[in-house]
């Protein structure tokens, strides 16, 4: 046996005791020839296949090798099923660590390396490559129910859906033990589907997540609940991150602090220019400020209210642009939901929600941004350059006189979005939300019961030379057969290349009569059931269809699920090509 092959297995014998708590396991085979070649070019150190070093992402590999000169590399990938070439032709080097990722749990896959420098010469490798991928984890409290009910991927958007999965007691947040906040906010999943529904890549997650987005250098941007946003490679690996400088817990290891911010949420948005907008709220302090959303003659008390303010920053955590919601809006024009413990759980007690930003684009021919406002029941876009409201799409109720010439006149059959979330600019210039349809009125209105609410994608076309907006796409204008009632987070993309919607449903509202919206009410509340997300597709066709469904779902109805929101994206790899 030559020494070259007796190195090579010993190494892969090493990196197999090394990666045992990854379940996962390394097979190579080799020839007698072990070191291929053409010409002048060849193996200096042969390909081995190690499984990911780190552990957050448990479905991937690694295929390492040096050769004599600088090459570009494909890697066939067979599991048994299904057959797909990676293309990493992106550079010329001559040492090479290849991330393969994508590939289902618990099976062999095999490949066949091949490459070929920049004169156009070949070489493959004489020996078989293999990797069988760990199974997903078996505890019901560390992974959920992945429920396909349709998957027809003929009419599907190519590629792989990536989804932010969250998990929580049964119960109200304001209500929570210790230990049962330890179990919600120092846990999260970021979770990537085939268009079968399988798992095909996970990334665990010590913290609790929010929203996700892919960059433009292909990693992922993942917003935490601790007033963090972190950017990860489809390895799992850190490249950033970036943090609220006056967050409640303080300052934060080894990453950048943005100066001046008590809070960064929800989901920061990269600009083309490489920075990013996000949401800081901000505390005031009002007098004579309401104590209730329900009856408007009750007595009324100093109170500190939460605002927000859209700021733009770059990798440097230098704040280069903002505009903030208590210089523009009316701090006295409240919401339903204000009253609830969503900031008193984060570590503003006694706060109460004014605005609730939870969704921004970022339009760049007209260098305008556009922003959802949950408990202004708006989606609003703002001018950059000059600060202006260019318009505001939402019920025309209780808007203050010098904003009622910027409010959309609705055309034709259109339902108002209530408590949306993730509004988004498609290239067909049209927008479109997740609308979650809370309760479907404003204070102070009498608003559906939990049992009758019911959240849907929808779509608008505006017209900003007359002012008004259009309804042009709905998922569902009535609660249908098989409503949800998603009453927070969620989202909604038109895709570019079948022009279907895909929608993220957060959670699914059990449809149980006398449930109450109040996080403080003793009787029965939403969230005192079991509940899981729900993923569609939908061809924009009519009548809708159906062409991918799926639920993450606890299979024991123990926990409750959360997906905050989700993507399609053509690929797993930055430069778009390395696709199945």
């Amino acid at each position: 046996m030559s020494t070259l092959l007796k190195r090579q297995n010993l190494g892969c014998l090493i990196a197999l005791l090394g990666a045992l708590f990854l379940s996962g396991c390394v097979q190579v085979s080799s020839t007698s020839d072990d070191v291929a070649q053409q010409g002048s070019l060849t193996f200096v150190q042969a390909p081995r296949v190690l499984p990911n070093p780190n552990p957050r992402v448990p479905l991937a590999a690694l295929i390492e090798f040096e050769t004599s000169q600088p090459v570009k590399a494909w890697v066939d990938v067979d599991d048994g099923q299904r057959r797909w070439t990676l293309d990493f032709d992106s550079a010329y080097e001559a040492k090479k660590s290849l991330a393969i990722v994508g590939m289902r749990a618990d099976r062999q896959h095999r490949f066949t390396l091949r490459l070929e420098n920049t004169s156009g010469a070949r070489l493959a490798a004489n020996h078989q490559l293999g990797f069988t991928t760990p199974p997903l984890p078996v505890s019901p409290l560390e992974f959920p129910q992945v429920k396909v009910n349709v998957a027809n991927s003929d009419k599907m958007e190519p590629g792989f859906t990536l989804l932010s999965v969250r998990r929580r007691p049964v119960g109200r947040g304001a209500m929570f033990t210790d230990k049962q906040f330890k179990f919600a906010r120092e846990w999260g999943l970021l979770l990537g589907l085939d268009n079968q529904g399988e798992v095909i890549w996970y990334y665990k997650n010590d913290t609790r997540n929010a929203g996700i987005e892919q960059l433009s250098n292909g990693n992922l941007v993942l917003h935490r609940a601790d007033f963090s946003s972190i950017e990860i490679d489809m390895l799992g690996n850190k490249v950033s991150e970036w943090y609220a400088g006056l967050r409640p817990q303080g300052p934060k290891a080894n990453a950048v602090a943005i100066a001046g911010a008590q809070t960064l949420h929800h989901q920061p948005h990269e600009m083309p220019n490489g920075h990013f907008l996000g949401f800081t709220a901000n505390e005031k302090t009002f007098d004579n400020y309401y104590t209730s959303e329900i009856d408007p003659d009750a007595p009324r008390k100093t109170q500190t209210i939460m605002g927000d303010k859209i700021i733009e920053f770059n990798r440097e955590g230098e704040v280069l642009w903002s505009w903030d919601t208590f210089d523009h809006l009316d701090p006295f024009r409240i919401g339903y939901n204000t009253f609830m413990a969503y900031w008193h759980t984060r570590g503003f007690e006694g706060t109460l929600d004014w605005t609730h930003g939870n969704g921004l684009d970022y339009v760049a021919d007209e260098d305008a941004v556009i922003i959802s406002l949950r408990l202004q029941d708006a989606i609003i876009k703002i001018d950059r350059n000059s600060g202006d409201i260019v318009w505001i799409l939402g019920e025309h109720s209780d808007w203050p006189e010098h904003l009622q010439s910027k409010l959309l006149q609705p055309q034709g059959d259109l339902i108002w979005p209530y408590h949306a979330h993730n509004p988004r600019v498609s290239e067909a210039g049209t927008l479109v939300v997740f609308d979650n349809g809370m309760m479907r009125a404003r204070p102070f209105g009498e608003g559906l019961p939990p049992e009758e609410a019911y959240s849907r994608a929808v779509e608008y076309k505006i017209d900003e030379q007359n002012m008004t907006v259009t309804q042009v796409w709905s998922s569902e204008d009535t609660p249908g057969e098989t409503p949800c009632n998603a009453w927070a987070m969620g989202d909604a993309h038109r895709l570019p290349s079948t022009d279907n919607i895909l929608a993220v449903y957060a959670f699914c509202v059990p449809r149980v009569a006398g449930m109450t919206w109040n996080d403080w009410e003793p009787t029965l509340h939403v969230d005192d059931f079991p509940m899981g997300g729900r993923v569609r597709e939908y061809a924009r066709n009519s009548p809708t269809e159906v062409v991918f469904s799926v639920d993450i779902e606890d299979k024991n109805d123990l926990l409750q699920w959360e997906v905050y929101g989700g993507f399609r994206t053509p690929s797993l790899y930055r430069s778009n090509k390395g696709t199945h």
